[in-house]
């Protein structure tokens, strides 16, 4: 874990800096919802809340939209957070009904 964590900070700098305040800060959400079992990861942003697909390498974020599609950046800072989260384990994790996942979905998409 350490390994990959420093690998990351070589690779990432300020990123990966702006990523571990995120984690610090408890912006990482895991929601899991039941009974389905679904999982979603949100980081809490500045102006909204930005789904984090992990295994998908993919944010709904505009910096991933312009700038990692783009392949300017190799992710966003929300996509590294997670990463930092789950191997560190420090995320707030949010049980709830799975009637309530199309509406958080909505929240969570690019509008």
């Amino acid at each position: 874990m350490r390994d990959e964590l420093s690998s990351l900070k070589e690779r990432y700098g300020s990123m990966y800096e702006e990523a571990v305040n995120a984690v610090e800060k408890g912006l990482v959400k895991r929601y899991v919802f039941k009974p389905s079992g679904r999982v979603r990861w949100v980081v809490v942003g500045r102006t909204q809340d930005y789904l984090v697909l992990l295994k998908a390498g993919y944010c709904t974020c505009d910096d991933f939209y312009f700038r990692v599609l783009s392949h300017e950046k190799p992710m966003c800072y929300h996509l590294l957070a997670v990463r930092i989260a789950a191997e560190r384990g420090m995320y707030e994790e949010i049980h709830e009904e799975d009637r309530w996942y199309r509406k958080l979905l909505n929240e969570w998409l690019p509008r």
